[in-house]
């Protein structure tokens, strides 16, 4: 259920960070959260590579240098994203209101 990113992406913020687009930019760009690239960008900077290295590696290398996936395994967070996609699947459902299906009346 975790959310990844494809090596591909990897070597698309390093080069995107190479061609001096900021973080807010790079995640725009590839549709993903500024937050994501943040934490990518600390890690190429921290590694013993520089990021002109990096961009040299191939998928697995990069792959096995930087996880692309979240590190969340646990019994709690995957029932919650289970309740989310049925919910998610539910808002789409004509005449659905929060008020109405899950009893927000007595919260306003």
């Amino acid at each position: 259920m975790a959310n990844k990113l494809d090596p591909m992406d990897l070597k698309q913020i390093i080069q995107l960070h190479l061609d001096g687009l900021s973080n807010r930019n790079i995640g725009v760009t590839l549709g993903i959260s500024r937050n994501t690239v943040n934490h990518y960008i600390k890690l190429f900077k921290a590694s013993e590579y520089s990021i002109k290295e990096l961009l040299s590696f191939d998928q697995a290398a990069l792959r096995s240098q930087f996880p692309v996936h979240t590190t969340i395994d646990n019994e709690r967070y995957n029932a919650l994203m289970l309740y989310f996609e049925k919910v998610n699947q539910a808002l789409n459902h004509p005449g659905f209101t929060f008020l109405h299906h899950y009893g927000y009346a007595g919260a306003c």
